[in-house]
């Protein structure tokens, strides 16, 4: 339990914090002044949706990952009030945990989709309104909606500064693996968050479409790996080098004109020469990074290659093919299937014990089962663990509030711990599931008791169907999914090597003949072994994750 729910890094402060409390917090007041509450709280929650998917640090990437998500849970949360009332309304919410889990198979963005797709549809269960259908998923949309504007109301004065961060935090990363200070366990921490900073960047550049990102990256994962390799086998660079790649770094956070007025004043001199063969690597690795210039194929030719191999993954062709490849691979269906068998178990528990508020046992189904997140054992681990700390706080927000400030403050009280919980829910994200499931729980305890539904009587209910959640989620997992994920690691790492074999020796597959050199095609071919080491690495991770229960004893077999 402590390795799973050891907490991580602190986050800096971000704008996102003050648009979730904004967000949540001020439907839920207006609600309460105009006295239609469920209304006001209905709205927060679907702004509540949008704060879960505001992942993504560029502009471009927002736009997808938050108002995608939005459209599929107002479809989901009008589904479920479509079928309320008829004979197969039992069925429609495992039907749609099946096609959740196939879109989360999809990826970051898919998963973010299926969680919405979900939550809003539970949230449209659980709190019914009178009026229309589409009223509730109306609501919900809404406040998604104004999340989504406030996220994306800044980029006509902040164009590029994200992608420009993001650079910086790679070249910063390289250079701190690099140091003479990197040995030990030390070492491995930051190489490890250098691989995930290129991780995030790589897939912000694939599915943002930045052409900034397109151009560096390619060097950037060249850099990276020399100086993992250099790092880990204690290889010392020339400090020079260091320091001029944190000066590149603080070059690019500056921006361009900044970047134009350092090199006028020589701060963009000649690289430093270094006194070996990995320095020599070393800096041509660096120079491609920064300074993607002329090569063999002239500026023009070599930016052409550069978006053509790196934007090949997003052309239409290229997007059919993988949603082919997804529906077609009987795993996705294998997760699909497991979503819906936990959330019909779920919710089968929780009406045999006739809970309140059955729709938080499958909400935490919700939270639990998401792929790309980390193992199920150890991520229900953590919500439950985080669920209890969170009611053991807003327990004591309700009791204290109507004794400290009265029957006509305590609602003003409530409504300033619902923004805390609020802004905390993306501040926290960072430091680990446990403590963000805190103020999730906080969040939706302060939203019922503003709803009108007392919520000290619901202490004890929403831990019992934090419970039945997790360990629905669990037996799912156990039952549908793979036994033990040792194997998975290493399907990975024999397609890394199989791709950079492939790398080494281009040839047609008919004729043997070595390909014909293009630029795209060479550039995404370079890069291709080191984004199957990328995903190597972030499987190894959540197996590294998973608690020991869970990990399964490795099986003896011939050497």
């Amino acid at each position: 339990m402590r390795q799973t729910c050891a907490p991580k890094g602190r986050p800096a402060v971000s704008p996102a914090v003050w648009r979730s409390a904004l967000a949540v917090t001020a439907p839920a007041g207006v609600g309460l002044g105009v006295g239609r509450p469920a209304e006001g709280v209905m709205v927060a929650m679907g702004a509540l949706s949008a704060v879960l998917t505001d992942v993504a640090a560029t502009y471009r990437h927002r736009a997808i990952t938050m108002l995608l998500p939005q459209l599929l849970g107002a479809a989901g949360a009008f589904a479920m009030l479509a079928a309320e009332g008829r004979w197969f309304a039992p069925g429609v919410l495992p039907a749609l945990g099946v096609v959740a889990g196939v879109l989360a198979a999809l990826g970051v963005e898919g998963s973010l989709g299926a969680m919405i797709l979900l939550m809003d549809a539970e949230v449209a269960m659980d709190l019914p309104l009178p009026g229309p259908l589409w009223w509730p998923p109306a609501l919900m949309l809404l406040g998604g909606l104004s999340v989504v504007g406030l996220a994306l109301a800044g980029r006509p004065f902040f164009r590029g500064r994200a992608e420009r961060a993001l650079l910086a935090q790679c070249l910063t990363g390289c250079a701190a693996v690099l140091a003479p200070d990197a040995a030990g366990p030390a070492g491995t921490a930051r190489r490890r968050a250098l691989h995930d900073v290129l991780e995030r960047a790589r897939h912000t550049g694939s599915v943002g479409g930045s052409v900034l990102l397109a151009r560096h990256l390619p060097g950037l994962l060249a850099l990276a790996e020399t100086a993992s390799s250099a790092g880990a086998r204690g290889l010392v660079a020339d400090p020079a080098l260091v320091g001029r790649l944190r000066a590149e770094a603080r070059r690019v956070a500056a921006g361009r004109a900044a970047g134009r007025a350092a090199g006028r004043a020589g701060a963009g001199g000649a690289w430093p020469p270094g006194h070996g063969p990995l320095d020599a690597r070393l800096v041509r690795a660096a120079r491609a990074a920064v300074t993607p210039g002329p090569g063999p194929t002239g500026s023009a030719g070599l930016r052409a290659g550069l978006r053509a191999g790196l934007r090949a993954g997003l052309s239409p062709g290229r997007r059919r093919a993988v949603v082919r490849a997804v529906l077609a691979d009987p795993r996705s269906w294998l997760g699909g299937l497991r979503v819906g068998a936990a959330l019909l178990l779920a919710g089968a528990a929780a009406a045999h014990w006739d809970l309140r508020h059955p729709y938080w046992a499958v909400l935490n189904v919700t939270f639990v089962c998401r792929p790309e997140v980390g193992p199920v054992t150890g991520r229900a681990l953590e919500r439950f663990c985080g669920t209890a700390l969170g009611l053991l706080g807003s327990g004591l927000a309700l009791a204290l509030a109507p004794a400290c400030a009265g029957p006509d403050g305590a609602l003003l009280v409530l409504l300033a711990v619902l923004a805390l919980a609020a802004g905390l829910v993306p501040a926290l994200s960072g430091t680990g599931y446990l403590y963000q499931a805190a103020a999730l729980a906080t969040v939706v305890l302060m939203a019922t008791q503003l709803a009108g539904d007392p919520g000290l009587p619901l202490l004890l209910p929403n831990l019992a169907s934090c419970a039945i959640g997790c360990l629905a989620a669990v037996l799912a997992g156990e039952l549908f999914g793979p036994r033990h994920r040792h194997p998975v690691v290493a399907r990975r790492l024999a397609g890394a090597v199989e791709q950079a074999a492939l790398t080494l020796t281009p040839r047609h597959p008919r004729t043997s003949a070595p390909a014909p050199y293009r630029p795209g095609a060479a550039v995404s071919a370079a890069i291709a072994p080191h984004l199957q080491l990328a995903a190597a690495r972030a499987e190894f991770e959540r197996v590294r994750r998973e608690p020991p229960w869970g990990r399964g004893r490795p099986r003896a077999g011939p050497r």
